[in-house]
């Protein structure tokens, strides 16, 4: 269970439109739920503005699940990192929303002068917004999980989908001629020899054979400037860091968090973003 639960899973996709909208969507459920089926005993509770109250407990809802998955993140950024993230943690994240939300929700119920806002109150609230999303959270992280284990199961290489062969190249379009910013340092290169191209900060690192030999060169530049500069069609972004040459690649692997691509040569890993993830599968067929 404990292996299960270290097992990478994906960040959800940080966007301010994304976040508004789940928020809002999830809050109009919550306020249409408490309105229609008048759950926890609302039903035999009387208040001449009894629907306008409940439905604003779908706005504390919203404001809830806002903070969690949009504002917090932003604010502790280092603790949202993919590279790190896990089934076990993306559970946990999923179950404190379900707490900040019953505090809040007993902070709202206190100004509506529906609940006293006491330590105890404050517990039981949490305690039955956790309890209510335990099964849901567990369970739909792990349902999601085998899905995305599915989707993105590893690929061959060696069994590339065949296409119609280009034109034969000019020598001129097989050669690459990489300029950094400064317009003066420059790198020549077979675009074969290529392997794939990482950005970091204002560099960029070209990883490409030389007398067959790996070596990494350093230019100051973008990666959408180096990818302006490059015409080769089996050269193509999978990453907003990387730039790949996909007739390198040796095999392709893949979790829950999307595929990695491995070159001969070196240990480093490539992932792929999963928005790509339709170029790996158009570009190689499962083994």
């Amino acid at each position: 269970m404990l292996s299960f639960l270290r097992q990478p899973y994906p960040l959800s996709e940080l966007t301010l439109i994304k976040s508004v909208f789940h928020s809002l969507l999830f809050g109009f459920i919550i306020a249409f739920s408490l309105i229609v089926f008048q759950p926890f005993g609302s039903y035999n509770w009387h208040h001449p503005s009894k629907n306008p109250i409940l439905a604003g407990y779908g706005v504390v809802a919203a404001v809830s699940v806002f903070l969690n998955f949009y504002a917090f993140r932003k604010m502790l950024p280092r603790l949202f990192t993919e590279a790190n993230w896990s089934v076990g943690k993306e559970i946990i994240w999923n179950l404190l929303h379900f707490g900040t939300g019953g505090f809040l929700c007993t902070v709202y119920g206190s100004l509506m002068g529906v609940m006293p806002f006491t330590l105890n109150q404050i517990l039981y609230m949490s305690m039955v917004a956790f309890l209510m999303g335990l099964v849901p959270a567990v369970l739909l992280v792990m349902i999601n999980y085998v899905y995305l284990l599915q989707k993105y199961r590893p690929l061959e290489p060696m069994e590339k989908k065949e296409t119609p062969a280009p034109a034969a190249p000019s020598t001129q379009e097989e050669e690459l001629v990489l300029v950094a910013e400064n317009g003066k340092d420059t790198l020549g290169l077979s675009a074969l020899n290529l392997l794939f191209i990482e950005a970091s900060d204002n560099y960029c690192t070209v990883f490409h054979l030389e007398s067959g030999k790996l070596t990494k060169t350093l230019l100051r530049s973008s990666l959408s400037r180096l990818e302006s500069q490059i015409t080769w069609p089996g050269i193509s972004r999978c990453h907003r860091s990387y730039l790949v040459n996909l007739e390198q690649v040796q095999t392709v692997s893949g979790n829950a968090q999307g595929y990695k691509l491995h070159f001969a040569g070196t240990d480093q890993v490539v992932p792929v973003a999963r928005s790509y993830s339709g170029l790996v599968r158009e570009t190689f067929v499962a083994a």
